[in-house]
């Protein structure tokens, strides 16, 4: 049993994902180009889950949670709701997705939540916070090298452009070393009071 495990089993060790959920009507639109992946290319990772952008993803014991979701709750009240421009399609070699053209919100959010919640994140070598730092909505992931090769020149060419409003974001979680998150909290955007100088940078 990997030292990971062992942690999970012992200690109720959870992995966090922090997202920001598209409108519905680019919901629909993501959907639609991962049912029409998997049509074409047969390629079923497709679908496995709904669009979203990642902000961070942390490991942390059960007992910081609550604690974790206050101070993102503090986070959310003060940054005013965004526009967020998604435009055409990128690839990471072996992950296709929709490219955001407007990533300086997002950046300084997870720059925010960078600074803001260091203390209280799990640090270890093998248990690091990722942070995001090229915001985009996955399409499909996992290609291999040669699954790349014959289908980003496709999308490469293809043309998508949408705009939506972030308004919230929303906090998930899954037990170490196992499949499918659940919702732990979706934190609307209020924009009641600046936090520190980083209030009026989503206005």
């Amino acid at each position: 049993m990997s030292t990971l495990f062992q942690h999970a089993f012992a200690y109720h060790l959870y992995e966090y994902l922090l997202i920001i959920e598209p409108a519905d009507h680019t919901q629909k639109a993501i959907q639609a180009f991962k049912r029409y992946f998997q049509k074409s290319h047969r390629y079923h990772n497709a679908i496995v889950s709904k669009g979203h952008i990642t902000l961070m993803r942390f490991f942390q014991y059960e007992s910081f949670e609550k604690r974790i979701i206050q101070r993102l709750q503090q986070l959310a009240d003060c940054i005013q709701p965004f526009d967020i421009e998604l435009q055409d399609f990128g690839s990471f070699g072996h992950t296709i997705y929709v490219d955001i053209k407007s990533t300086d919100p997002i950046r300084r959010l997870v720059a925010m939540h960078r600074q803001e919640l260091r203390p209280l994140l799990n640090r270890s070598k093998d248990l690091a916070p990722y942070f995001v730092t090229k915001p985009h909505v996955t399409i499909a992931r996992k290609l291999t090298p040669a699954q790349n090769d014959a289908i980003w020149p496709i999308w490469k060419r293809t043309r998508y452009h949408d705009t939506f409003r972030a308004k919230s974001m929303v906090l998930l979680r899954r037990t170490a070393g196992t499949l499918g998150y659940s919702t732990v909290r979706k934190f609307d955007f209020l924009g009641l009071s600046p936090f520190g100088t980083q209030g009026n940078l989503f206005a």
